[in-house]
């Protein structure tokens, strides 16, 4: 199994940045990848150039602003196992987002890694350009 860990600073109270990273319809927004994002309230339903990607939404849990979701459909083979985790925590006068990958295949990871290594910079830029 590979896991991946990024993680970026951001110049924004961490209840904001839960606020955004937590609501799918923002996702374009700072996921380069994403196109068109919508939550069915169990799935995560992301459109990329590439295709649709389904992500079961494993964890959401505001307190600890920890949020977990496994794909489940569209990623180019098939997926034996897959955890994607966000965590927003505080971090001076701002906030750290990590965000981590485990997945199986190992295949998978240079497909993953590109994914979520945009995704990080994206939301650097994305509040770095919404204060």
């Amino acid at each position: 199994m590979t896991t991946l860990r990024f993680d970026t600073q951001v110049e924004q109270d961490p209840d904001r940045v839960w606020a955004v990273l937590t609501d799918v319809s923002t996702i374009p927004e700072w996921f380069p990848a994403v196109q068109e994002a919508y939550f069915d309230g169990v799935h995560c339903h992301l459109r990329t150039p590439e295709g649709t990607l389904k992500a079961l939404v494993v964890t959401k849990y505001d307190e600890l602003r920890r949020f977990q979701y496994r794909f489940v459909e569209g990623l180019p083979q098939p997926i034996d196992f897959h955890l994607g985790t966000i965590d927003v925590l505080p971090d001076g006068d701002g906030s750290r987002v990590v965000y981590s990958q485990e997945i199986l295949p190992e295949g998978l990871a240079p497909i993953v890694e590109r994914a979520v290594s945009g995704g990080i910079a994206g939301i650097a830029r994305y509040f770095a350009t919404h204060p």
